[in-house]
């Protein structure tokens, strides 16, 4: 198995982006949603990056409670509303500038800027932020590093309003009880357990069935050990990749035909339910260093949204 590993102005300038982000967050209804998150950040025909609008429109589907979308900016929500879904902010540079250059406070005023700054365009400010990542390097051994993590999260959530889910490129964790308590008590982890094709198809693996039995054990390891270090199952969400990868990647479709990775997707989407989490997140849709068309980049997620993941779709 395989997970990836990758303001300071015056007081009183902060002091009022504080009293307005209040305010906004108090005008703003909660909704009743599934915690069925997934990264839709547009950049169509990038290079390897390839998520157009044919894309975003397969995961806009529409569902009994609405899900939610993690994008780039505000600019697609009336889209996204229009179907019943939401918006949340993905915020991809955790630790760009990190511990060492900025404090806690400073990161956290700076991502909360980076909220007004895209997603107050077509409404009030988002709730949810998903920030990537824990840095893989840092984290086990520099307990400076950790409560610098936790009090980021710390202040978005309380000081701000926001929901987090923090990525962990952790599959499975060991240590640091006290530290993975504290960050999610104020943050959701999002679990990068990644199973590639390939895994999947190993040791005869083939039909759905047993793809999804071995998927399964390795999902409920890595939920346990979240949960042996004292980390509720309320505060534990799955993350999965879903890139077009190459051959010897060890995550997303890893170079597997097109039939064995729509049976993947449908055998991990099985599994994650049984396993069972707080709400999952999808990403990667937008890797394509393999090529595929939009015709099967289209047919892929329109398999993932067939598949019932939570207790409550």
């Amino acid at each position: 198995m395989s997970c990836r590993i990758r303001w300071s102005d015056s007081s009183c300038g902060r002091a009022l982006l504080v009293v307005v982000s209040l305010l906004v967050f108090s005008t703003t209804a909660e909704a009743v949603y599934d915690y069925r998150f997934d990264l839709a950040v547009l950049c169509c025909n990038c290079g390897d990056k390839h998520f157009c609008s044919g894309q975003l429109d397969a995961l806009n589907w529409v569902s009994t409670n609405g899900h939610v979308l993690a994008m780039g900016s505000d600019a697609y929500r009336s889209t996204v509303n229009g179907n019943g879904n939401f918006i949340a902010a993905y915020y991809d540079t955790l630790n760009d500038p990190g511990y060492l250059q900025k404090t806690a406070t400073q990161k956290a005023d700076d991502i909360h800027q980076y909220c007004v700054d895209r997603y107050t365009s077509t409404g009030v400010i988002t709730t949810w932020i998903v920030l990537n990542e824990i840095s893989a390097g840092t984290w086990p051994n520099n307990q400076t590093y950790r409560t610098w993590v936790h009090d980021v999260v710390h202040r978005l959530k309380n000081t701000y309003g926001h929901k987090i889910i923090l990525f962990s490129p952790f599959q499975t964790v060991a240590s640091n009880d006290s530290d993975w308590q504290a960050v999610s008590a104020d943050a959701y982890i999002g679990i990068e357990c990644y199973l590639s094709g390939e895994e999947l198809r190993q040791d005869g693996r083939s039909s759905i069935a047993q793809m999804q039995a071995w998927a399964e054990t390795q999902y409920q390891a890595s939920k346990n050990s979240y949960l042996n270090r004292g980390v509720s199952s309320t505060k534990l969400f799955i993350g999965e990749h879903y890139g077009q990868t190459v051959s010897g990647t060890g995550w997303g479709r890893a170079g597997t035909t097109t039939s064995t990775w729509t049976n993947c997707i449908r055998a991990r989407c099985r599994a994650i339910k049984n396993v069972g989490f707080a709400g999952s997140i999808s990403y990667g849709w937008g890797d394509n260093a393999m090529g595929t068309g939009d015709s099967y980049l289209i047919q892929f997620e329109q398999t993932y949204a067939s598949e019932p993941m939570l207790s409550t779709e």
